[in-house]
């Protein structure tokens, strides 16, 4: 019996590391922030192609520091594209940062170090800054709509000089304001999102951050069931 258990749930995880594999994920998780507007609300990622945190039910996106040419701590990724026809020409697209400034470390999420700044940089210079103690400065411009009502913007976002190794999240919402940049806004604002950046990981390591943040997408739980129907007809036939 201890034999049958043992070749049962080695099977089962298997078939979940299968499901939830590194590479796989990178390739899933790896877009730009997608508004569009649902019944007058600005909506992120509707057709929910990025896996959403556990804890907080927010979308997560993902960047790298160091893969844009300012150097080792800055990444203009993820951007922002709305297609034509998303908002009436010049209405403008903003963020507000939320939160406080997150860190993996390897074991687990907790608050970044006191000495670490996230900064984001809006379209217009002005700079959001983001500590484990708050937010500076949360408003700023994405970007105004076209003349066809798209955007398509990329801000820079970077990490200060002193950090250490590991992955670090940042909270934003989208919301918007009028052709003149003034209030009350045209739409409600989004839901609240995440975005995980990475500083100086490896590939799977990054991403085991990630997943320690994702709720396990629908495949995720279909594969895992088909190894656990797989293992309850192993032990029958051994039973015979």
């Amino acid at each position: 019996m201890s034999r049958l258990i043992h070749t049962a749930v080695g099977l089962g995880a298997a078939v979940l590391a299968l499901a939830v594999s590194p590479q796989v994920l990178a390739q899933e998780h790896s877009s730009d922030v997608q508004p569009s507007v649902i019944a007058g609300k600005l909506v992120i990622d509707e057709a929910n192609t990025v896996p959403v945190a556990f804890a907080t039910g927010y979308k997560i996106y993902e960047g790298n520091f160091g893969d844009l040419y300012g150097g080792s701590l800055k990444t203009n990724d993820p951007g922002f594209i709305a297609p034509g026809g998303t908002f009436l020409a010049g209405e403008q697209l903003w963020y507000q940062a939320i939160g406080t400034l997150g860190f993996w470390d390897g074991v687990g999420w907790s608050g970044a170090p006191d000495n670490v700044t996230f900064t984001l940089e809006d379209a217009l210079g002005n700079n959001t800054l983001i500590t484990a103690a708050g937010v500076t400065s949360p408003f700023g411009v994405i970007d105004a709509a076209g003349s066809g009502g798209g955007i398509h913007r990329h801000l820079n976002f970077s990490i200060s000089e002193l950090n250490p190794a590991g992955s670090y999240l940042a909270t934003l919402q989208l919301t918007s304001r009028d052709a003149a940049g003034n209030l009350p806004s045209p739409y409600l604002d989004s839901d609240p999102f995440h975005i995980v950046f990475n500083r100086g990981l490896s590939d799977s390591a990054f991403e085991s951050s990630v997943m320690a943040l994702a709720v396990p997408e629908p495949e995720t739980y279909a594969m895992f069931l088909a190894g656990l129907t797989l293992m309850g007809y192993m032990a029958r036939r051994r039973r015979r």
